[in-house]
């Protein structure tokens, strides 16, 4: 998780990951574009699709009206011109019979001016049947001058069945009110017409202007009575008011469902004729293309998060070969520097040796020059320990490693660290850890602790507290078994800024004054834990001091990587 959190946070602040920041932002304005375009361009296709609907059913009911209203005044003219035709006379009725052969016509009838009805194609059914009292009888008798009526839906007193009736006027030569010719239309044709559309969960209705249902699909049931408004009233006056477009988008007034709905006026009659689509069916195509839209867009944009995340990682891992390979050139070249120096120093104390060997007879009887020479002795004995450390430093030779207790090597070592500390500094050691065993070089574990103990001295020029611990850090792989030991140096120091933390476990470098310090300090000390292989990490801050953790591979983790491939640990430096 912490490689992914830093992955992350190196997506967005380093500036080599701005183009593909970039280009993902293209990708998804992309996206957002096409979403909008093709949803847009849905809408269009769907509001095209309703009005050319709704244009074809309109012209196609306009054509039928015309064809049904040419024969009613056909009748009317014949009726006029021959008014002595006798009652349901059998020759005129074979003829409006074969007129009302049409499947949308259910039978053709003429009602005199009492409202009996004196010819019918459903002779004998209607004899003896007034229908003074009908709609279409009353307006034509009153409105000389009304043409074709068109009446909303009612039922047949013989047959019981729902028809429409269109209907013209009859009169005599002088004008007078003869009649009404009325052919009765059935709804069911043009239910039955409309079903055989594939319109999904839309409709069409044929209503009169006043909102009266003449015809729907799907039928609006058994239950709704002939000749009631259909649907919300209110919404199709509205409808009907507006300016421009008759197409327009609307909530269903009962289901709520989003609809395109389209309206045609009829121009020879008072009659509209409505086409709803729901928004689900036009909308549907739109949704599976924006599916495949989002979906081909979020791989492209998981391949590029991916793509960038392993461009990271190649780049991270270029750099720490690259500094590998730095720092391994450095050490060599620092090796053979040292190893050049440990020679001619090493040739120089053996002609002093020398010296000393033939001086020693010579001045016997003389206690002073002999102790004298004694000192140069030991001198020399130092002198060939720091050779021998060079040299082992240049040659990069392995440690001694043998399973030892920190804290017990710490504990020897610690008069030497306090008196190396010196006075107004308090060396302390935490009672933790006693019973930890590593795999270490005693030797050089000493000589590490008395390298940062020094380094801490020099941090706390006005005194302070250097704090020893020693802790048992269990293994990540395998739980309750130590897999380190950390030994932790704290001090209450200047600490470090952060560049000169960087820099702090580099040879040769030091921010003492020239001739106090050599800055080998902390580059021995990373030297000694990489051959334990194990590892180095600082934590400073300025005035806030500095904690020098070695962590070690406890006893059991060095047993378990005896005789593997495992490479040495890595210096971590951390800023507090």
């Amino acid at each position: 998780m912490n490689s992914i959190r830093t992955t992350i946070a190196a997506l967005w602040q380093s500036w080599r990951s701005f183009p593909a920041l970039i280009l993902g932002l293209s990708i998804a304005a992309l996206l957002s574009y096409e979403l909008v375009r093709s949803y847009l361009q849905a809408r269009e296709d769907a509001e095209r699709r309703v009005h050319n609907l709704a244009y074809l059913m309109s012209e196609q009911f306009t054509r039928t009206v015309q064809n049904v209203d040419i024969d009613l005044e056909n009748i009317a003219s014949e009726l006029e011109n021959n008014p002595a035709m006798p009652k349901n006379d059998p020759d005129f009725r074979a003829r409006l019979q074969r007129l009302s052969l049409v499947p949308f016509v259910n039978s053709i009838f003429i009602v005199g001016p009492d409202g009996d009805v004196i010819h019918d194609t459903d002779y004998p059914r209607k004899l003896n049947i007034n229908l003074s009292d009908r709609e279409y009888f009353t307006d034509h008798r009153n409105s000389p001058s009304l043409g074709l009526h068109i009446s909303g839906p009612m039922k047949s007193r013989p047959r019981g069945i729902v028809f429409f009736s269109l209907s013209r006027r009859l009169q005599t030569k002088d004008g007078s009110f003869a009649g009404v010719v009325v052919a009765a239309v059935e709804p069911l044709y043009f239910e039955s017409l409309y079903k055989r559309l594939w319109l999904g969960a839309g409709t069409v209705a044929l209503l009169l202007e006043n909102g009266t249902m003449l015809a729907q699909s799907p039928s609006p049931g058994a239950d709704k009575a002939a000749g009631e408004p259909a649907g919300d009233i209110e919404t199709f006056r509205t409808l009907l008011t507006r300016k421009g477009r008759n197409v327009t988008w609307i909530n269903g007034p009962i289901d709520g469902d989003v609809r395109v709905v389209a309206y045609q006026r009829l121009e020879s009659a008072p009659i509209v004729l409505f086409v709803t689509l729901s928004g689900a069916d036009v909308l549907r195509p739109w949704r599976s293309h924006a599916i495949a839209s989002v979906v081909g867009a979020s791989i492209l944009l998981v391949l590029l998060v991916l793509l960038e995340y392993l461009s990271i990682r190649s780049r991270r891992r270029e750099k720490a070969a690259r500094l590998r390979l730095e720092k391994t050139q450095k050490m060599e070249a620092i090796g053979r520097f040292a190893s050049s120096i440990a020679h001619d120093c090493g040739n120089l104390m053996r002609v002093i040796r020398s010296a000393t060997v033939v001086l020693k007879p010579l001045v016997a009887d003389r206690q002073e020059a002999v102790k004298l020479l004694g000192e140069v002795d030991a001198t020399l004995d130092a002198g060939r320990a720091l050779v021998n450390r060079l040299l082992s430093y240049a040659r990069n030779s392995e440690a001694r490693l043998d399973v030892a207790s920190p804290y017990a090597l710490i504990e020897e070592v610690l008069p030497i660290a306090r008196q190396a500390a010196g006075p107004g500094i308090e060396v302390t050691v935490g009672p933790d850890g006693q019973t930890a065993q590593c795999r270490i070089d005693k030797t050089q574990f000493q000589a590490a602790i008395i390298n940062v103990v020094l380094n801490a001295r020099d941090a706390m020029p006005f005194g302070g507290t250097i704090t020893i611990e020693v802790r048992s850090v269990e293994d990540d792989n395998v739980m309750g078994v130590p897999g380190w030991v950390d030994i932790n140096i704290q001090d209450n120091g200047v600490g470090m800024s952060e560049e000169v933390r960087r820099q702090a476990t580099d040879p040769f470098f030091t921010m003492e004054e020239e001739g106090t310090g050599n800055g080998m300090g902390l580059s021995q000390v990373q030297e000694f834990a990489l051959q334990c292989s194990g590892r180095v990490d600082v934590f400073s801050r300025p005035d806030h001091g500095t904690t020098v953790r070695i962590r070690l591979p406890s006893e059991v983790r060095a047993a378990q990587a005896e005789g593997t491939d495992t490479a040495p640990g890595d210096v971590v430096l951390w800023l507090m």
